[in-house]
């Protein structure tokens, strides 16, 4: 690239707030060299170092330049990009799906920061927002709001406290990275507001948020007859309507927060995303989207400075037109369609293209069982089949010799791998509905039977065997959060919990923690383990199913129709008889095995409805029903791997950290790419995409 289109793609970006009509055709060719190939790196980051060697850095052939390139367009990177913007840097923003917000936007919005920081000094002054759309009176008392940076990072790295299950939740948190974080929440919460984000009541903290402080609040949008980011408002159509439909604004449809904010608001993950993303654009951010990371390209396979990246065209069709899909706003958007290309940071290259939650192969280094394809991560169609979750950050980090940090702390967490109580989808995590791009890909919305709904099925493994009390399935630990108390595995409340008190894990209150409110079952294990349907060499677990019938649906109050279930998607099967659902099931594509036991499992439930005990698990009473007909019927029920909470190590400035202990000059990564922090939820990753963003826009240009 010349030095006079270098010249011209940063003013493309200074630009652009007074040049809106800016084209993508225009910004190639101010800011790129059009139909340049590709350089010849070859297939590894090990083979380019070669090369690299043999060669000058400069025979590269960079296909764009600019100041920051931020890899992943969610909650850590859109508030790196910004702020690095905000700072004076150009910035682009690579993403591997065709639209904005990552899972973010599949999420509900609640942000656990604190520290002091702005709303809950606006809720401990009894205040409204200056638009007036907060007008319920605070929902926690003023002591709960009082907070400090001091007492946010004790309660982060709080050593003493253990979850409903014994797990300890906070002791093993990085502590230079958790007293950035604590220092960062007040302004974090600041740029979000400052960058058109609204927040409801505090109402609670987030699993991961400490115990002593209510620090979490929903982002929220006012229904209105126009979508305006700059008013903070959304048509009714966008926001979607449960059971009927969704939007491309939001996947999920919006819930209704008349209790948290007030009439007329609702909240979810779009209402976070889409405001980031309209501030990003309209402040000159660009994107190019369809576009993975594939190699991060340092000037050494193991030493010296992070150049750049290398990546490639990953676009997405419409399963039914064939058409390829486009993000909801184009404003900034380069659409590079060339198979792979090599985009140079002058100054840095920051990770934030979220975890590997839906790698089998990578989440399998913690759990061997969940090396099963069939079950997927959150947010699974929007993100994108067999691209979702991939690991991409932390394999390219691996392979420029980054360390990892936190692997540990997956273990037994609540919200990584656990079964969902939406039957009938692959991707149950959350609800989506027909009128968003993606929800082709998923075909249902499934239909949520609730933990009260499993009284009514009984669960099998891919042989038809039931494997656990249905009852217990979906039941899962309690995180330690405010407000405290045994119900969240705290011996005292909030008001009088001590962070760090030897007491909080003595073993009389862990013998008394079990005996009481100790929640930890092994459903998810029982339903991964090896049955006699597994085979060598990775004796794989199958698919699950809830069987039921039609007093079950009728019991249940349950919407079984579309768009809740398919005919088609594999997820969903109806019979006459028991052996002829058992021959529908093998239409699934992960279903390897015959059923053969379905219908002996059938006959001996119904058996033990007739005496009103089980003998396999010990369900008894009234909570049991017999599955007689006329319809029977097979639903999915899927172990979602939600979050991931090891990755790239990195310190307090969000730099990654080598294995050696030495910062990796130029590469910063936050969100689920790192690792060494516990928290769950937003509130994670937008702090390290502020920090990141100052960091990467203030490094000098290469």
């Amino acid at each position: 690239m010349t030095d006079d289109k270098v010249k011209h793609a940063d003013e493309a970006a200074s630009d652009h707030r007074e040049d809106e009509s800016l084209t993508r055709r225009d910004f190639i060719k101010k800011g790129a060299v059009v139909g340049a190939g590709a350089a010849a790196i070859g297939g590894t980051i090990a083979a380019a170092s070669v090369a690299k060697a043999d060669a000058s850095i400069d025979d590269i052939v960079w296909d764009y330049e600019v100041d920051v390139v931020v890899v992943g367009a969610g909650c850590a990177g859109l508030p790196a990009a910004i702020r690095a913007r905000d700072l004076g840097a150009t910035v682009l923003l690579v993403d591997q799906n065709f639209d904005v917000g990552g899972k973010m936007l599949h999420s509900g919005s609640w942000t656990s920061l604190g520290g002091g920081d702005a709303v809950q000094k606006r809720d401990l002054a009894g205040a409204s927002d200056a638009e007036g759309m907060v007008t319920v009176e605070p929902l926690v008392e003023p002591a709960a709001l009082e907070d400090n940076p001091e007492l946010l990072f004790k309660d982060m790295t709080d050593w003493s406290i253990v979850d409903t299950g014994g797990v300890p939740r906070y002791r093993y948190n990085e502590r230079d990275l958790h007293r950035a974080w604590a220092n960062n929440t007040v302004g974090t919460r600041q740029f979000l507001l400052d960058n058109y984000v609204r927040y409801a009541r505090i109402n609670g903290t987030h699993y991961g948020g400490g115990v002593s402080r209510a620090r979490a609040a929903s982002a929220v949008l006012r229904l209105g007859d126009k979508t305006d980011m700059r008013a903070g408002t959304v048509t009714p159509e966008d926001a979607g309507k449960k059971g009927e439909f969704s939007s491309q604004f939001a996947p999920r449809v919006m819930s209704d927060s008349t209790k948290r904010a007030g009439e007329g608001i609702v909240h979810n993950g779009a209402a976070m995303a889409r405001p980031l993303e309209f501030s990003a654009r309209e402040k000159g951010v660009h994107f190019m989207l369809n576009r993975h990371l594939d190699e991060l390209i340092r000037e050494e396979q193991f030493s010296g400075q992070i150049l750049g990246i290398s990546a490639s065209y990953t676009p997405r069709f419409d399963p039914n037109t064939g058409e390829r899909l486009e993000s909801l706003w184009g404003e900034g958007n380069i659409d590079e369609r060339r198979e792979s290309i090599n985009i140079r940071a002058r100054k840095a290259v920051v990770l934030a293209s979220g975890g590997y939650a839906g790698n089998p192969q990578m989440r399998s280094m913690f759990y061997p069982a969940m090396r099963e394809p069939t079950f997927v991560t959150s947010a699974w169609a929007l993100l994108g089949p067999d691209r979702a979750e991939d690991g991409s950050a932390m394999k390219a980090g691996l392979a420029v010799g980054a360390n990892l940090s936190g692997m540990q702390q997956n273990y037994n967490h609540s919200v990584t791998y656990h079964i969902k109580t939406r039957i009938a989808t692959r991707d149950a995590y959350t609800d989506m509905y027909p009128g968003h791009p993606t929800f082709p890909f998923r075909g249902s919305a499934g239909v949520d039977i609730g933990t009260k709904g499993f009284e009514h099925v009984i669960a099998v493994n891919q042989v038809g065997k039931r494997f656990f009390n249905e009852i217990d399935l979906p039941k899962r630990p309690r995180h330690p959060r405010w407000p405290g108390g045994a119900k969240e595995g705290v011996p005292r409340d909030w008001s009088e919990h001590v962070p760090t008190d030897w007491r909080n894990s003595r073993p009389e209150w862990i013998a008394e923690l079990a005996q009481g409110a100790y929640t930890r079952h092994d459903g998810v294990d029982a339903a991964l383990a090896i049955n006699e349907g597994s085979s060598e060499p990775d004796f794989l677990s199958g698919p699950l199913w809830v069987i039921f019938d039609d007093a079950a649906v009728e019991r249940g109050g349950w919407n079984i129709n579309y768009p809740f279930t398919s005919p088609d998607n594999g997820q969903f099967f109806s019979a006459s008889s028991i052996e002829a659902l058992a021959q529908e099931i093998m239409k699934n594509p992960y279903s390897r095995v015959p059923m053969s036991h379905l219908a002996d499992t059938v006959a001996a439930w119904n058996g033990f409805v007739d005496k009103a005990y089980d003998d396999d698990f010990e369900r008894q009473g009234e909570k049991m029903h017999k599955i007689e007909g006329p319809t029977f019927y097979a639903a999915s029920l899927m172990i979602i791997w939600h979050d991931t909470y090891g990755g790239l190590r990195i310190n307090g400035k969000t730099q990654v950290v080598d294995m050696d202990g030495k910062v990796i000059p130029r590469l910063y990564a936050g969100g689920e790419a790192s690792g060494g922090g516990g928290q769950h939820g937003l509130g994670r990753g937008v702090v390290h995409g502020y920090i990141a963003g100052k960091e990467a826009a203030m490094e000098s240009s290469s």
